[in-house]
């Protein structure tokens, strides 16, 4: 195996491995609740919240009605028993119980309004309870596939990166030096595979003395272009 080759084998499990690292980071970053688990929560909160407003509200309407028809009831008992002899008493009497049957009326009304209210309400929560279910099952299952994966990814990483160092190990400190510059320059890609007789990052066409070269592996060889190591399979 010629140094080119090795070089090349070197930067493929380097590439690799950070691929591997880059995906890990954005698997763990995808760990743990996500924005779409917190607006469902948010929305359940919400429609719950409106459902006890307006259960609030019918309740109270339902005792503020009970108690005005027992008024109106007792109004009326009084006004028909005959205890009330004075004209300007009955009158006054009969004045009161038609206000508070207006009374009535009207809080019968608004009792009507808050039972659609709150069946609506109560709808709402039903639905958001709903997406929430429907939401949390697919963050359950999405979180387990993301553990999973980390687990595997962590395992390549502790693997690619005893394989880097095992071929870091056994090259020439001058080779590493050169490669390594070109990996800084190059965005971590020193090492180009000659594919048709042309380099495979650029394209440009190699030489045929320069071909045999990099192919015999007569020291390393370099791209005229771009100025990558020409490896040869």
């Amino acid at each position: 195996m010629n140094a080119a080759e090795q070089l090349y084998r070197l930067q493929s499990a380097e590439l690799e491995l950070a691929q591997k690292q880059q995906r890990l980071q954005e698997v763990e970053a995808s760990l743990g609740e996500s924005e779409a688990l917190r607006q469902a929560r948010r929305a359940l909160a919400e429609a719950q919240a409106e459902q006890q407003r307006w259960t609030i509200r019918q309740r109270d309407l339902e005792l503020e009605v009970a108690g005005l028809t027992e008024k109106i009831a007792r109004s009326e008992k009084r006004l028909y028993s005959g205890v009330v002899k004075n004209p300007k008493e009955l009158t006054d009497l009969q004045r009161e119980i038609a206000s508070l049957r207006r009374r009535q009326a009207k809080l019968e009304d608004d009792l009507l309004e808050a039972m659609v209210h709150r069946e609506e309400a109560e709808a709402a929560r039903e639905t958001a309870d709903t997406a929430l279910a429907q939401v949390t099952a697919r963050w359950e299952a999405e979180q387990a596939a993301l553990r999973q994966e980390r687990q595997a990814l962590q395992e390549a990483i502790t693997a690619l990166t005893a394989t880097c160092q095992a071929l870091r190990a056994s090259l020439p400190a001058d080779l590493l030096t050169t490669y390594d510059t070109l990996c800084a320059r190059k965005h971590g890609q020193a090492v180009t595979r000659v594919q048709g007789g042309s380099c495979g990052i650029c394209g440009v066409a190699v030489s045929a003395r320069t071909l045999h070269r990099a192919r015999t592996g007569e020291a390393l060889q370099f791209c005229s272009n771009c100025g990558r190591i020409l490896y040869v399979p």
